[in-house]
């Protein structure tokens, strides 16, 4: 396996590794993420919940895929991005998803921040696809799974890191 291919699979694992713990890891966060895809008028209310299942088990399979059959595993992440990606773009801004914790006012809004981030992922998962594989040494195998492991962390608090380096919220005048 390649560097390349080893951090970009480390990335992804991390990335939607942690969506899917900030989706499912309990009652109430699964009932906050269905609820939330009321943000899809395109959605019936109905289907909020088999939708909100069906999102955490697309990512389990995509990560038993990456960590077994990088190629399909790949595949996979790219479909869930690509479905992600459209619904943004469908409904104009970006859905709180829930992927990486609890909703954040300062998360939610346009869907550029949001397409861009599922770009970075996408070109991921093509290099995870793409990549030869191949024999790495441990060390060098040891440090592309941390350097892609490090850009995953720095993903998922993405939204949090560009908070801190926002201006201050300019009042409203009424």
């Amino acid at each position: 396996m390649t560097m390349l291919q080893l951090a970009a699979r480390a990335l992804l694992v991390v990335v939607f590794g942690a969506a899917l713990v900030g989706k499912a890891r309990s009652r109430a966060a699964l009932a906050a993420f269905a609820a939330d895809l009321a943000d899809f008028s395109w959605l019936p209310a109905a289907l909020r919940r088999p939708t909100a299942v069906g999102v955490i088990a697309a990512e389990v399979a995509a990560l038993v895929l990456l960590a077994t059959v990088r190629q399909l595993g790949a595949v996979a992440v790219l479909v869930l991005l690509t479905g992600f990606t459209a619904a943004t773009l469908q409904a104009g801004r970006a859905a709180d998803c829930r992927c990486f914790g609890a909703a954040k006012p300062a998360a939610r809004g346009t869907a550029r921040g949001f397409v861009l981030r599922n770009c970075l992922l996408a070109a991921a998962a093509l290099a995870v696809a793409l990549a030869p594989g191949g024999a790495v040494a441990p060390a060098l195998a040891a440090a592309a799974l941390a350097v892609g492991a490090g850009v995953g962390a720095v993903i998922v608090r993405w939204d949090d890191i560009a908070y801190l380096f926002q201006g201050p919220a300019t009042p409203r005048r009424f």
